[in-house]
């Protein structure tokens, strides 16, 4: 094949370089994929999937191989002839836009790579603070590793369920009832319950954590943020993708296992104190669980089905899936890339999930004009409920009623906070499309010949 002179000069001594901190974590195990993919990770903590043909040349691309020698070497190892004026087209538009590659060659070594902006992911959690830091997690993580070792595993897991039959035999599920009832009048039991279930939320991150590290990979920070309209904590685990299936389906239910775990101990306590407040966080911590198997958003169960399957990010292919679903048309290449029991899974997915958040759209469109005026009447009577008892120094009281004031206006700030991002890229377009009319208003006229 020729090659151009003016390409020829253009690859002449040019040495590309990755960006510092680029680690190369190699093949994408257990993947649902026709081809196999590989994973690079950028020092920001961002994994990146490539092919088998961009994962050579970045394993090539060392600082010290120049353009050709990168080629020759991407050449015999590929088992196909590549050119040099092939790889800087490759490292332009495909490495250097994800940071992969040095935005200049001939630049030091700090030198930024420059990162193209994606579309944020479908119903990511956006709205978040780090808390606690990567190094104090991998303390975390070291600390609870013991409850992986498989003995403990299995003896956790016998106890959870052990302990729940004992409670349903003696009755405990007809008292959830009344001690639910009973909380209105107990102010500081309400406090308990609602201090269980908030440790216990952070105990499930540490589960998944814990998991992550346990399997090889090294977790991130934790936090607490906004998921669509809910507060949340959160974890950073994306390391584990370099783990095997297993390890990575061990790190999505590290956070259930970790809820078992904290379940049994309370329902110990309660078998021996009987105290009613215990037994409704236990029944409160069940339903949490539960639904955290739910695939549809981005909790547990999302993650579950995507290591189960091998396909990271499955709301990137609910568009694809749904024009191939259109009669007559052909199958998009993001789905004919998938392996056909993994096209057939998805698309199943797609099919529950498209209604189902259809559905709740429309029903939270039509709901939020009914509710807001009864929550705003709610907010005057917790205030004044608030007041009331500070002035007469009941502390408990006082801070349930605070707690209550916070949980009602949380989520209306989450809903303010998703719609505005919706509204973020239409107003983009809108403003682009203003100021280009605007650009081109003010454009001098063209001379005329006469």
């Amino acid at each position: 094949m020729a090659v151009e002179p003016e390409l020829a000069d253009a690859v002449a001594g040019v040495v590309p370089r990755l960006t510092p901190g680029v680690e190369l974590i190699g093949e994408y195990q257990g993947s649902g994929f026709q081809q196999p993919r590989f994973l690079v990770r950028r020092a920001d903590g961002q994994v990146i999937q490539l092919s088998r043909l961009l994962y050579l040349l970045t394993t090539a691309v060392d600082g010290q191989r120049d353009l050709v020698q990168v080629a020759a070497t991407v050449s015999e190892q590929f088992g196909r002839v590549v050119l040099a004026p092939q790889v800087l087209y490759l490292i332009d538009n495909r490495l250097r836009p994800v940071g992969l590659v040095v935005a200049d060659p001939q630049a030091g070594t700090e030198a930024p790579a420059k990162i193209k902006k994606t579309s944020d992911p479908l119903l990511a959690l956006k709205f978040r603070v780090a808390v606690i830091p990567k190094r104090a997690v991998w303390r975390i993580g070291g600390v609870f590793v013991p409850l992986f070792w498989p003995p403990v595993i299995l003896a956790a897991v016998t106890g959870f369920i052990g302990l729940d039959g004992l409670l349903l035999a003696r009755g405990a599920l007809g008292q959830t009832a009344p001690s639910t009832l009973a909380l209105v009048y107990q102010p500081t039991s309400t406090l308990w319950v609602l201090a269980m279930i908030l440790a216990s939320a952070a105990f499930h991150e540490c589960g998944h954590v814990t998991a992550c590290r346990y399997g090889g990979a090294t977790p991130g920070v934790m936090g607490f943020g906004v998921y669509l309209v809910w507060p949340t904590f959160y974890s950073i685990v994306t390391d584990s993708y370099r783990l095997n299936r297993i390890g990575r389906l061990r790190t999505d239910l590290g956070g259930v296992y970790f809820n078992a775990v904290s379940i049994a101990g309370m329902s110990l306590v309660y078998l021996g104190t009987k105290a009613p407040w215990l037994l409704v966080a236990i029944v409160a911590l069940h339903i949490e669980t539960a639904m955290q198997f739910l695939p549809i958003v981005r909790m547990d169960g999302y993650y579950i089905l995507s290591d189960l399957v091998g396909v990271p990010d499955l709301f990137s292919r609910m568009g694809p899936v749904l024009k191939s679903m259109i009669p007559g048309q052909s199958a998009h290449p993001r789905v004919t890339e998938l392996k056909p029991w993994v096209r057939r899974t998805i698309t199943l997915w797609v099919a529950i999930v498209v209604p189902t958040l259809l559905y709740w759209t429309i029903r939270l469109v039509i709901g939020v004009p009914r509710v807001l005026p009864v929550a705003y009447t709610k907010l005057l009577e917790l205030s004044h409920a608030t007041s009331a008892a500070a002035a007469a120094g009941n502390i408990p009281k006082t801070t349930v009623d605070i707690v209550q004031v916070v949980l009602l206006l949380l989520p209306w700030t989450g809903l303010l906070l998703l719609l505005g991002r919706l509204a973020q890229r239409p107003a983009r377009l809108i403003l682009a499309h203003w100021s280009t009319a605007q650009s081109q208003a003010k454009r001098p006229l063209s001379p005329t010949r006469s």
